[in-house]
């Protein structure tokens, strides 16, 4: 009896000894196989993703979702991965459940979930996404929201154009806000739209229509594309002075801007209409202004003429009561050279019958306010110190206009103006 007591309390050992091993065993490959934290099952998620494992990886981010399940960036690692084996409506679900964790400093499952929806072609439901984070200052997510609305616009500009410009307009605004470099890309397309407008409303002879598509694009941005298209239009019209001042603008926008040849071309028209009428004050400034767009023009050019006189108006204000008229004038001169000129005086003289009535001296330039080359000075205004006698008379009136670049002045006349003065708004007919 004590023998078999003996056996059974031996076997009732080994079976312990027996369960105790395979306990220890089980639990050594259990947590030999099991990730023993977070930042583990994370890690052997991406890990798998690395590798090309999608399927795994997917079934790693599954487990750490039933353990996490309000974790935004597990969603969003599983939305991607689902992006790249193409299930699109399972990223989808898994971009909205992100989003809805209400994470409103995280943009982006925002951003990924609206791409989506541009490659499908489905820009209103994209646009309905992002509209939560429009305000963001996040740089990265304000790009995203610039390249939806630059994708938008490129799918609309051949088919309506001015709804493309509006896409276009909301890709610069953003692209602005994030200081990136493709707010000028989406400036070239907005300027090229409307510029497209304009050429399709010329060819059906609709003109003025076209010039206010231009200036539209001017209203929004300064483009030398547009003022290019208006320089055009209005040479085409014989609305000479307007498109030389249109293609003087296009220059200055973009002094890279192609096209030169044009305005060369309209300039030397000029020169040689005002050679022709004997002006050739006027004619060196067109040469000059064509030499310096094209440095290999071969054009007659004065070394002595420098200023180009401007006449803004002449008027004549009388004072009935006391039976006087005082007479006036209102001029520019304009540097035609690109030199500095830092000694320039202009002496204005006022005459009746031939006579000096009034004379008066204006420093436009010296050493410390020199007129920079190919610009002009401010408008000069000189009213006669003595007024004229008897309103209703007829009065031969004069102003000369006379120059100095010396010290002490040496004067030269450099214009003789003559006022013919009625009841009627002045005329004014230069000599």
């Amino acid at each position: 009896m004590s023998e078999n007591k003996t056996k059974l309390n031996g076997l009732h050992y080994v079976t312990g000894v027996i369960i105790l091993a395979l306990a220890i065993f089980w639990l050594f490959f259990a947590f030999k196989n099991t990730p023993l934290s977070y930042n583990e099952m994370m890690k052997k998620a991406k890990t798998y993703a690395e590798k090309g494992q999608v399927a795994f990886a997917a079934e790693e981010y599954k487990k750490l979702l039933r353990l996490y399940p309000e974790n935004y960036d597990m969603h969003l690692n599983l939305a991607e991965l689902y992006e790249k084996i193409n299930e699109t409506n399972q990223a989808k679900v898994e971009y909205i459940m992100a989003i809805r964790l209400g994470h409103k400093h995280r943009t982006e499952a925002y951003t990924k979930l609206a791409k989506i929806y541009c490659r499908e072609n489905k820009y209103s439901i994209a646009e309905d996404v992002i509209k939560d984070i429009k305000k963001t200052k996040d740089k990265t997510a304000l790009e995203a929201i610039g390249n939806i609305y630059f994708d938008w616009g490129e799918t609309l500009k051949a088919t309506d154009r001015p709804n493309a410009i509006r896409k276009f307009k909301e890709a610069g605004k953003y692209y602005k806000k994030a200081r990136n470099k493709s707010e000028k890309l989406a400036l070239n397309n907005i300027a090229g739209l409307y510029a497209d407008i304009a050429d399709e409303l010329l060819g059906s002879k609709k003109h003025e229509e076209a010039v206010e598509v231009l200036k539209l694009s001017l209203d929004y941005r300064d483009n030398a594309l547009a003022r290019y298209k208006l320089a055009k239009i209005y040479e085409k019209r014989h609305s000479e002075q307007k498109a030389l001042e249109e293609y003087s603008k296009v220059f200055k926008t973009d002094p890279g801007f192609a096209g030169k040849n044009s305005y060369i071309t309209l300039l030397l028209k000029k020169a040689g209409e005002a050679k022709a009428q004997g002006d050739k004050i006027k004619a060196e400034y067109y040469y000059r202004k064509a030499k310096k767009l094209d440095s290999g023009l071969d054009v007659p050019l004065n070394p002595d003429n420098s200023i180009l006189f401007s006449l803004v108006a002449t008027k004549v204000n009388e004072d009935l009561e006391n039976d006087l008229l005082v007479p006036g004038i209102t001029f520019k001169l304009i540097n035609i050279t690109p030199d500095i000129i830092d000694n320039l005086r202009v002496k204005v003289v006022f005459l009746r019958n031939e006579k000096p009535i009034s004379t008066q001296v204006f420093t436009i330039a010296d050493k410390e306010n020199a007129l920079k080359g190919d610009s002009e000075s401010p408008e000069i205004n000189a009213y006669s110190n003595a007024p004229v006698k008897h309103v209703y008379d007829e009065h031969n009136l004069r102003v000369q206009i006379y120059i100095s670049h010396y010290s002490p002045d040496k004067w030269k006349l450099f214009r003789n103006i003559r006022v013919i003065r009625g009841r009627k708004p002045v005329r004014i007919k230069e000599v």
